[in-house]
């Protein structure tokens, strides 16, 4: 074992993987979620909530006060950050604050058409499009033809709920709650919105969340966010909140795993970057299956071949041509490491199809 100081030749990460992949579906229900308010009683810029006892009813608007019961009532957030924002605050200043901040979810019941347009166009890129870097998801009633797998578009206009009647905009304080408080081992489709008395009634739309009332409930028709279009990077599975979820969770325990354990600590060879490959497939990825990952996929990562030859090419010492596979994946990459992943992310039953022969 190495001493204080040292840099350790070799690593052992398998415990912490293990606990990620067995405290996953505790964890992704107790998400967090960031709500901007506007509030004309409230002196303190940021405000945490962790249960309805922690509402100081002095202290907040009363439509305030149903706001934030509103995102704890279906299922309940780790805890809501709430960002109260000033009369004349302008909504960038905010978001660049939040940026630092850990959250999953994002809404602003209160914010303008205009407001709504720079969150979700921050969202876009902070939460990035080619690969996943910010793991924050954030829903609006304004947007439209957004398609992105952050942004949540909110197709009804009015509710009407037990704590009141609220517009699009407002009830998404709600659908941020649910979201930030649902576990991965199931999804928000069909789900009863437990508040709801009444929507309004919509036709269903490509890329818009909706709800429809069902004998006395009200239910979420299907969870999906607004990517309507898809190539190889965004397949159709990415439409749905579940899936996106799941990714999210993955991709933030695998980087903070690297950056807690691993980065700086150790060597940055071959047999190390296996190792830490090794205890993604065969640990982490085995315990996420069959509520996260696929059961019935092959999800693994691996050294990223087409990176590595581009390092060989990049050295200019050798002709990637001439080494054989195993020289390229072993060649030295300085302090980066380069993987790839291959994975299927599980989802709910939500379609069915059924042929009766007679």
């Amino acid at each position: 074992m190495a001493g204080v100081g040292q840099i350790k030749p070799t690593p052992d990460i398998s415990v912490i993987f293990k606990t990620l992949a067995t405290t996953v579906i505790q964890r992704s229900a107790l998400g967090i979620l960031c709500m901007v308010l506007k509030d004309t009683k409230q002196t303190e810029k940021w405000v945490n909530v962790g249960t309805i006892a922690d509402i100081d009813e002095t202290k907040w608007d009363t439509k305030s006060i149903n706001l934030i019961k509103l995102a704890m009532y279906t299922h309940s957030p780790k805890k809501i950050l709430i960002r109260v924002q000033g009369a004349e605050e302008q909504i960038s200043t905010i978001l660049t604050e939040t940026k630092q901040r850990k959250i999953n979810w994002l809404v602003a019941p209160n914010a303008t058409e205009e407001e709504d347009t720079t969150i979700t166009l921050w969202v876009k890129q902070v939460f990035g499009t080619e690969a996943i870097d910010k793991t924050v998801k954030y829903i609006s009633s304004f947007a439209t033809n957004t398609d992105h797998v952050a942004v949540v578009q909110l197709g009804n206009k009015t509710y009407k709920s037990k704590l009141g009647e609220f517009t699009g905009q407002e009830y998404t304080a709600a659908i941020g709650g649910m979201l930030a408080g649902l576990p991965l081992n199931i999804s928000a489709d069909n789900l009863i919105m437990s508040d709801l008395i009444e929507v309004d009634d919509i036709e269903p739309a490509l890329g818009v969340l909706n709800l429809y009332n069902d004998d006395g409930k009200v239910k979420i028709n299907m969870a999906i966010n607004s990517k309507i279009k898809f190539d190889s990077t965004w397949k159709s599975d990415t439409r749905f909140i579940k899936v996106v979820e799941g990714m999210c969770i993955v991709v933030d325990d695998i980087r903070d795993t690297f950056k807690n354990y691993w980065m700086g600590k150790y060597i940055n060879n071959y047999d190390n970057k296996m190792n830490f490959c090794s205890n993604v497939n065969k640990i982490y990825f085995k315990d996420l299956q069959p509520n996260v990952l696929s059961a019935d996929y092959d999800n693994r990562i691996a050294i990223d071949y087409d990176k590595q030859r581009q390092v060989v090419e990049n050295d200019g010492r050798y002709d990637p041509d001439e080494l054989t596979d195993l020289e390229i994946l072993s060649y030295p990459s300085g302090h980066q490491v380069f993987l790839a992943g291959d994975v299927s992310f599980a989802n709910t039953m939500v379609d069915l199809h059924l042929v009766i022969t007679m």
